[in-house]
């Protein structure tokens, strides 16, 4: 029986092809068998790229965002009332306690006082006559007490009259700066009306807002520091920390005292108030290497002795050259710094050391 070459060479090539894969199936087995002798498997776990950080003494400090504000702003109101005649205190002048800022009309407050001088005088005479007639035995002790009352009534008189006239001096109730003037000449100020606003800015206060958690770690008399948005840097005291929280905001207000002698630094500038803190245990590590987890809490993907991913929930604590200053983490911690946005929680990786 004879046979087409044709037919001839493709089963020749049949039987190589499959020679082929028959063999290279054997082998690909032996490699594995002897791969679970040795106690290995082929690896197919992700690969990162690892660094080790130890934790340091990192000198803590709490960071709020505030203004300042003058130690006292009031507003120095008319006690009677009357036209303006005199405003001698120019708008942002210094003033001492007691200095002239508006003065109002006399009118009749001055002969309204000569008239009780008068009605004085005339009830201390009454008196003293009335004593002396009932030394005498000519006027009864009740007649004398009468003129006594009238006498000390026209007294009393006297000194509101007197009041009265004081009040059209409308004086800087303590030493500061004549911060706006509310009342010109010409006008009429009704009494409760404002002549201006003086501030007392020495000391002036560094105010911010603490949120419950870090409340707890501040008191009276500790220092802080000033950074005004305006470039200036001062130093100071926390003077007062509120003792009930903001209702609305739940926060405490906070002041840091500075000392301001020449009235330089003004009231109502952005500041950021520092807070010196104990030292805490804390790692620098890379800011890239920060990630969120599902519930939306900052941390860390570290890998455990068992080359498993760790999800570490950490707390900023500041920046720093060359990376973020964070507590929370295992001291050491082998933190991934490559790779760490395509493992999970949980997951097992071929871990390798950065250069």
């Amino acid at each position: 029986m004879r046979f087409n070459g044709r037919y001839i060479a493709a089963l020749v090539i049949i039987v190589l092809v499959g020679s082929f894969f028959l063999f290279g199936t054997l082998f690909n087995n032996r490699d594995s068998g002897q791969a679970a002798q040795d106690g290995q498997a082929p690896s197919r776990a992700p690969r990162v790229v690892y660094e080790t950080f130890t934790a340091e003494d990192q000198p803590g400090y709490l960071v709020l965002r505030g203004r300042t504000q003058a130690a006292r702003e009031v507003s120095v109101r008319a006690e009677t009332g009357g036209r303006v005649v005199e405003a001698p205190a120019p708008e942002g002048a210094r003033v001492e306690e007691g200095d002239l800022l508006c003065r109002l009309e006399v009118d009749a407050r001055q002969a309204a006082l000569d008239q009780a001088r008068a009605d004085l005088r005339a009830a201390q005479q009454e008196y003293d006559g009335a004593v002396t007639l009932s030394e005498r035995g000519y006027r009864s002790q009740n007649s004398v007490s009468a003129l006594e009352a009238a006498r000390d009534g026209a007294r009393a008189r006297l000194e509101a009259a007197q009041q009265e006239l004081a009040n059209i001096y409308i004086r800087a109730p303590f030493g500061g700066w004549f911060d706006r003037r509310e009342a010109e000449i010409g006008d009429y100020l009704a009494p409760g009306q404002s002549c201006g606003i003086v501030l007392e800015l020495d000391p002036l206060l560094a105010v911010a807002q603490v949120s419950e958690s870090d409340v707890g770690a501040l008191e009276p008399g500790m220092a802080g520091q000033a950074r005004l948005i305006t470039g200036e840097i001062e130093s100071g005291t926390i003077r007062r920390i509120a003792r009930q929280a903001d209702p609305a905001t739940r926060t405490f207000r906070t002041e840091l005292s500075i000392s301001n002698p020449d009235g330089v630094l003004r009231s109502g500038i952005t500041t950021e108030i520092i807070i010196p803190l104990p030292a805490r245990r804390a790692h620098l590590v890379p800011t890239t290497v920060l990630a969120l987890n599902e519930d939306g809490h900052i941390g860390v993907r570290i890998i455990d002795s068992n080359d498993r991913v760790r999800f570490v929930e950490v707390e900023w604590l500041s920046d720093a050259p060359g990376g973020s200053w964070v507590s929370g983490l295992p001291d050491p911690a082998k933190v991934i710094v490559q790779g760490q946005d395509f493992v999970e929680d949980g997951a097992i990786v071929e871990s390798v050391a950065a250069p």
